[in-house]
């Protein structure tokens, strides 16, 4: 109870304004102190470490810009890069598309020179095929008149059927081919020449004699 009625007698305004005046003196010692330090060129422990985290804060400030420039930079390297790059992808892909044309520009001439050599190909064998037909169908005739195949001719005879198949000959030069080999003899060369007259009369001869 006295404690209460102690409390209630204190003028709190003027132990307010001795605490603050007290303060302040304490800070003007302190400054006071810190700037007689100063001249003298003394440092206490605690304005060595204001000092020291000052000069962190500082160097760190300019890390951080010296970052944020390496930044700007990289950044601006790196879109000169990519820039540089994609051009460099667009050149390249503009000379694979032109060597793509160009190579499929010589690919059609190449077909189109082997369609007109296949061509000239084709028609040549048409006319060999019509050439050694039309040989054939001489000799079938020859051998035909004179009833037999002479006997030197015999090889070039079936040399000459083998090139018209070999050009693609028809049926026609095959069956007047097969024709004389199967039902015509083979003449002796000395008979070579005789006329078919005569060549049948000797075939009548030799019956007779025969009888």
């Amino acid at each position: 109870m006295d404690a209460i009625t102690e409390l209630t007698r204190i003028n709190f305004p003027s132990l307010f304004l001795s605490v603050f005046l007290t303060l302040m003196g304490i800070k003007a010692v302190v400054s006071i102190l810190e700037w007689t330090v100063g001249k003298l060129g003394l440092e206490t422990k605690w304005m060595r470490q204001k000092r020291e985290e000052r000069e962190l804060l500082l160097q760190t400030s300019r890390n951080l810009t010296a970052l944020q420039a390496q930044h700007l930079q990289d950044t601006a390297e790196s879109n000169l890069h990519d820039e540089h790059l994609s051009d460099t992808l667009s050149a390249f892909m503009k000379d694979m598309s032109q060597s793509i044309a160009e190579t499929q520009s010589q690919i059609s001439q190449i077909v189109e020179h082997n369609l007109g050599e296949d061509r000239q190909i084709d028609n040549l064998m048409t006319a060999q095929r019509e050439v050694l037909a039309d040989k054939i169908n001489e000799k079938y005739k020859l051998y035909i008149s004179i009833n037999g195949i002479p006997e030197d001719e015999l090889e070039e005879f079936t040399n000459l059927h083998a090139a018209y198949k070999g050009v693609g000959g028809n049926h026609s030069g095959d069956a007047k081919y097969e024709y004389c080999m199967r039902h015509l003899r083979v003449i002796p060369v000395a008979n070579k020449w005789l006329m078919p007259n005569q060549t049948n009369d000797n075939n009548t001869q030799e019956k007779e004699h025969t009888l």
